[in-house]
């Protein structure tokens, strides 16, 4: 379908007010987990000598530093966000484990996730790409399909400021989903936590509108929870205090949904 420049002039907050008819409740009702069918069954521990989300790392070295040190933080660097976009996108279908543990070869491939390089790259670059001699971790996930995405998702960010009414960079029209202040939620156990929210539903609508491919509700909402536009550490929890008192400090404020 054609798609007017008109009708593509989505701001994030018209996008967000537009959708909020669909109530969190039918949300809900249809969620899946958005972690492990193993981490279901974890509960709420505050004196766990264990950071709560060891039940799905397994310990590992490079999962647990990104949990420590990345997830639920607050992002606002357009580079760091396309990467992640990307990165979410192309662990549709899979684990967040295996991707995770390719993401120096994803950053290796598509040039640091530098937009206008990604953006000028050509089929003879993703042929390179699939025919990489590269295995294991070392080598991206060989889907033609989300290698090239990554490529169009470039060429559709360069094009926003034309089709964008008051577009000023990648960071700030996706934070306005949440009307740029983080959201504080407070789950006493895994399973409250949805897979998408209104907010992760307007900003996949809005998205796939401007032509961006491997952006559903629940990818776009993996990225909200691990850029910090959401808060799902479980409720008090050592990482649920940690973010309460980054946040109550934070300039700006933010939404407490306790």
């Amino acid at each position: 379908m054609t798609l007017t420049k008109s009708s593509l002039r989505t701001s994030p907050r018209r996008a967000a007010s537009s959708n909020a008819k669909h109530s969190l409740a039918k949300i809900v009702e249809k969620k899946r987990p958005i972690i492990t069918k193993e981490e279901k069954k974890t509960t709420t521990q505050e004196n766990s000598p264990s950071p709560w989300y060891t039940a799905f790392t397994k310990s590992d070295p490079i999962y647990d530093a990104y949990m420590e040190t990345e997830w639920g933080y607050e992002r606002r660097d357009d580079k760091f966000l396309f990467e992640k976009l990307c990165l979410e996108g192309a662990q549709s279908g899979l684990s967040w484990r295996t991707i995770l543990n390719k993401r120096e070869a994803y950053r290796k491939f598509f040039h640091g996730f530098d937009i206008d390089r990604v953006a000028q790259m050509k089929s003879s670059e993703v042929d390179d790409i699939l025919n990489s001699s590269d295995r294991g971790n070392d080598m991206v996930v060989r889907h033609r399909g989300k290698i090239e995405s990554v490529i169009h998702n470039a060429k559709q960010l360069q094009t926003l400021p034309e089709r964008v009414d008051d577009y000023t960079n990648l960071s700030d029209y996706l934070w306005g989903f949440v009307d740029d202040k983080p959201i504080l939620n407070a789950w006493k156990i895994l399973t409250e936590v949805p897979s998408k929210t209104d907010e992760s539903e307007a900003m996949s609508k809005a998205l796939k509108k401007l032509g961006f491919k491997f952006v559903g509700p629940t990818t776009c909402y993996s990225l909200m929870q691990s850029c910090g536009f959401v808060v799902d550490h479980p409720f008090d929890t050592k990482e649920w205090k940690e973010a309460l008192e980054r946040l109550q400090k934070r300039e700006g404020g933010f939404q407490d949904r306790r």
